[in-house]
């Protein structure tokens, strides 16, 4: 293999943690460093704004100039995306604001700023066990090696801080775009772009990606370092194509540079360039609807987006890490593992949004001047799962992008330590290149095992279901109450993202508020809270002074607090609740997004917002957030307070901060909240009274009920008290009723189930038309939860078929029930006879049959049928349909396997009524002492002929056959059953002699086996 030279272990300079950012030197796309300080989240003189389709260009001039503002850079491949640079005076926030008042806009957001994912390692020499190692925790590539090394008619597009396209270990694997590799200043191949031979820097805005940092040139070599050419490390491809974009510097880079290198990679695939995925060993910030668009139009592209899972030990299935956590069906999202096949200590997991680990503590590869280095995190594991999706389309290039993402998934090797991933499997490029028969069935949406939902709003699912690359079938989904069955197509429809990539998708929507269950293959049960809406309304204003319990949070951090009773929110029940620093509460998961936007929001399912707004307390200060449960039970109160706490934006001035509580009540649903202060004043007077913050309460990311967004509609000494109104919901079971046959002149009741499965009162009243009729029911007043029946009467006055309908009014709406009936002129009636059958004794292993006469004494159809219970079986005539006056033998057999006295009934069941028989007999069984073959019986001697029996009462009888058991005479017509008796032998003479023991009716019988010899005494003198 290769040697290994210049190979030094070195320490990063920089690490990403999830809500931590380092924006100092960090330059915009227009090259001009922007106004950041350290611990900015976002470029501060920056937005990203999208207009709708056809807004003419003179149009967005105008709403950008109405502000001050100007676009600074568009994205080809991203209609109506534009980079806008604010003025001075103007704030983010207030900028969004104004953006989101046009109705030309689609969306509007702030320039995030995101991070590399490494971690910091102390110098050792890791070299390539993530490739291969004894212990088998690699990827197996030496085996993968033996069927392809690559291909350099494949390229991967590195999206990072740059690769040094110079290194002696990765110089021959670089993409070169030759028409553009003069640095003559012209845009050569006219892609839009000037000299950009290796790539792009968007960081600096020119076209040098050379790596000034490292990271990109690590993650590179991963990807893609010379094999097999004597020096330094081995690349998972020895053969590939590597394109640098260049967005992220030593601290970061931002949005608009992440989505201006996917759309130079989307231009470059649309020019011809075999582009098979981009590599993102990146993340941060917050959800960005133009990272999405644009890694979104990479899938169009057939381009498939392989990203870091995050290095803050985070479970993504509730802390939210982008872009990762992005739905789309071309995103992998990978977690980091250990030379023991361990998950990293630092890596993010999570069991719905990381797709399968892969090696990334200790990695060697390739850094910039013909060096080598070790680094940890998900960024050094994801170009391993980027390299074996290069490898994939270099053993076959016909493999879309869905075949080698589902090979990726498939061809892994199970790992109990990725039990919190979507396959569980820690990534093998062997498995990959040879998958055969490995499935996997694992969903994807909803991403919890519980979750809120509110009535008639469609839930998704989705259900990654594959066999190796391919789809392996629908997948069945059961919904109860109700047993409804649901069934997920891969069909591109709806909420299908893309037909054949092996995602199932489907919906459910709830009919009512409840709970219900989501019951999946394997056992995989998701529990679904439908919750009720509330109301909103002033009230007076009684703030609850605390000493409370400080939750210490940091600046966008969560913690969990568990109430000590059950906090009733929406009609669900909850204990824990997750708070957050930016002035809100949900019970699903930590959510600590500081871009306060509308609700409702799909950023998280529930939200209480009693001021949701980019905040800022200080640690281990008064300025934080604190909570207390105060009261006795059953009327205690939960009060969550935020207490001082400063908008991040002016958060240097710690004068200038707001105070307010929400108080969750005991045994009922109210909300309060209570607003202090909410005078920021100071430079931050633009945020008084509400005017960046949304204040609402959302019981689903599909229904809310929002009191103001980014509106100056708060005052101090004020309150909002939200209640739930009164719901009732109606349900009514059966869904339908049959009455059968009725003769006319009479009726048949049935019985209908009125629920209240709502809340409040349910008042109705019911009808229907002749010949049906209410007979008791007919109006309801229904409590939550309470029930009534309701008695419909068929009183049929014609000899016909009726079908009719009951109907249900109430003040939750009204329903209809179906009813069916057929009146008759007379009624059948079945007779049966005789009354009892007595099968006697018989023999075991044999069987004995008596019949019973059924018979329709009445009019129409008599239906029906017979059963009975063991050693008895109804031989024939089990089920009938007979006529007026017609008949029907019913056999009934009795098979005794034991000796004994047998009882039953044989029931006759029918729509003219039912009845039932006696039978009853007896199992029995004699055995006759075998004579031997070719004894002597004497003739006028005396022998002893002996048997045994069970089950038998009475005497016996005896006979002897001198013809071998066909003809029969008398020995004892009638005798003692005492086991043995004398008989003097008579002639004539024979030789085939046998002789029969039987109950006097002679059912039960057994004969000697063997003849004798009947003859003479012989005397010799």
């Amino acid at each position: 293999m290769n040697r290994f030279g210049r190979i030094a272990s070195i320490r990063i300079a920089f690490i990403c943690v999830l809500g931590m950012v380092f924006a100092s030197g960090v330059r915009s796309a227009s090259g001009q460093a922007p106004a950041s300080g350290p611990g900015s989240k976002y470029v501060s003189d920056e937005l990203l704004v999208r207009f709708a389709p056809k807004v003419p260009d003179s149009a967005k001039a105008v709403a950008h100039a109405a502000m001050g503002a100007s676009a600074v850079k568009r994205f080809g491949t991203l209609d109506g995306l534009e980079l806008v640079k604010l003025p001075q005076r103007l704030k983010v926030e207030e900028a969004i604001r104004l953006y989101r008042r046009m109705p030309a806009v689609l969306y509007v957001e702030p320039n995030f700023i995101v991070q590399a994912l490494v971690v910091p390692n102390d110098p050792q020499l890791g070299l390539l066990w993530g490739l291969d190692n004894g212990s088998d925790a690699d990827i197996d590539a030496p085996e993968a090696w033996g069927i392809t090394t690559g291909s350099s008619n494949v390229v991967v597009g590195v999206i990072d801080t740059g690769i040094d396209y110079n290194h002696e270990d990765l110089s021959a694997n670089m993409f070169r775009n030759t028409a553009d590799c003069n640095s003559n200043g012209i845009d050569d191949d006219g892609n839009g772009f000037i000299d950009d031979c290796y790539g792009f820097d968007f960081a600096n805005n020119d076209p040098d990606p050379m790596d000034d940092v490292l990271h990109g040139t690590h993650v590179a070599g991963t990807i893609g370092a010379v094999g097999n050419n004597g020096i330094g490390v081995a690349g998972v491809n020895w053969n590939v194509k590597l394109m640098a974009c260049k967005f992220l510097g030593a601290f970061g880079g931002t949005t608009a540079g992440a989505v201006s290198c996917l759309n130079y990679l989307a231009t470059m695939k649309d020019r011809g360039v075999n582009i098979v995925a981009t590599n993102n060993s990146w993340g941060g910030g917050g959800f960005s609807q133009a990272l999405y668009d644009a890694i979104d139009a990479h899938r169009q592209r057939g381009i498939l987006f392989i990203a870091a899972a995050g290095n803050s030990s985070l479970d993504n299935d509730t802390a939210s890490f982008y872009p990762a956590n992005y739905y789309l069906p071309n995103i992998i999202a990978v977690a980091a593992t250990t030379s023991t096949d361990s998950r990293a200590s630092f890596s993010n997991f999570g069991r719905r949004t990381v797709h399968l680990g892969a090696p990334g503590d200790q990695i060697l590869s390739t850094t910039p001047g013909n060096t080598y280095s070790t680094l940890s995190g998900t960024s050094m594991a994801t170009p391993h799962v980027t390299g074996v999706a290069a490898l994939l389309k270099a053993q076959d290039g016909t493999r879309d992008w869905r075949a080698i993402r589902n090979l990726i998934l498939a061809g892994g090797d199970n790992q109990s330590s990725l039990a919190d991933t979507v396959t569980q499997k820690r990534l093998n490029a062997y498995g990959s290149l040879t998958c055969s028969g490995s499935t996997i069935l694992s969903r994807l949406r909803p991403i919890g095992t519980s979750i809120t939902a509110s009535a008639g709003t469609p839930i998704d699912l989705a259900v990654l279901h594959i066999n190796c690359a391919t789809p392996n079938g629908t997948v069945p989904v059961t919904v109860n109450p109700g047993g409804t069955n649901l069934t997920l197509q891969d069909d591109g429809l709806q909420t299908d993202q893309i037909a054949g990539d092996g995602v199932y998708s489907g919906q459910w929507t709830p009919p009512a508020e409840g709970t219900y269950t989501l019951t999946l293959p394997g056992g995989d049960v998701v529990t679904v809270y439908v919750l009720r809406g509330y109301t909103v309304s002033s009230t007076a204003f009684s703030y609850r002074t605390i000493s409370g319990t400080n939750l210490n949070l940091g600046d966008d951090s969560s913690a969990a607090i568990t109430s000590p009773f059950p906090v009733l929110f929406g009609g669900g029940s909850f204990t824990t609740l997750h708070v957050s620093s930016n002035g809100n509460v949900n019970f699903g998961g930590p959510f600590a997004a500081f871009s306060n936007i509308p609700l409702p929001t799909n950023l998280t399912s529930t939200l209480v917002a009693p001021f949701w707004d980019d905040l800022y307390g200080v640690a281990g200060s008064a300025q934080n957030v604190f909570w207390e449960v105060t009261g006795t039970a059953p009327s205690r109160e939960l009060v969550i307070e935020w207490r001082g706490m400063a908008n991040f934006s002016c958060s240097a001035d710690r004068t200038a901060t707001v105070t307010f509580q929400v108080v969750f009540f005991e045994g009922r649903g109210d909300i309060l909240f209570n607003y202090a202060d909410v005078l920021f004043d100071g430079t931050c007077a633009s945020a008084n009274q509400g005017a960046s913050a949304t204040v609402g309460v959302q019981v689903d990311s599909d229904s809310a009920n929002q009191y103001s967004f980014n509106t100056a509609t708060l005052a101090d000494g004020t309150a909002l008290l939200w209640t739930l109104p009164s719901n009732p919901a109606i349900t009514v079971t059966p869904a339908s009723q049959e009455f059968g046959s009725a003769p006319i002149g009479t009726s048949a009741d049935r019985i209908f189930t009125v629920q209240n499965t709502g809340t409040g009162t349910l008042t109705g009243s019911v009808y229907t038309s002749s010949p049906f009729g209410i007979l008791s029911g007919g109006s309801f007043s229904l409590a939550a939860g309470a029930s009534q029946g309701v008695v419909v009467r068929f009183s049929p006055a014609l000899e016909a078929t009726y079908a009719g309908e009951v109907g249900f009014t109430s003040n939750a709406g009204d329903v209809t029930r179906g009813v069916t009936g057929v009146g008759t002129s007379t009624p059948p009636r079945i007779s049966v006879t005789p009354a009892s059958q007595d099968f006697g004794a018989v023999a075991m292993g044999s069987s004995a049959d008596r019949t019973f006469t059924v018979r329709n004494s009445g009019g129409g159809t008599l239906t029906g049928s017979a059963s009975t219970s063991s050693p008895f079986a109804v031989h024939s005539g089990n089920s009938f349909s007979l006529a007026a006056g017609a008949s029907l033998g019913v056999v009934v057999r009795l098979s005794p396997t034991a000796p004994g006295n047998f009882t039953a009934k044989v029931n006759f069941t029918s729509n003219g009524g039912n009845t039932s028989r006696g039978v009853s007999g007896t199992g029995a069984q004699i055995t006759v002492q075998n004579t031997r073959n070719g004894e002597v019986f004497y003739i006028d001697r005396n022998v002893t002929i002996r048997w045994t029996s069970r089950g038998l009462s009475g005497n016996v009888k005896i006979g002897i056959s001198r013809d071998g058991g066909i003809n029969w005479q008398p020995v004892q017509s009638n005798t003692s059953n005492d086991g043995e008796q004398t008989w003097k032998v008579t002639g004539p003479a024979t030789r085939r002699g046998r002789i029969r023991v039987c109950n006097l009716s002679g059912v039960v019988c057994d004969t000697s086996d063997a003849n004798f010899t009947i003859q003479r005494d012989v005397l010799i003198n």
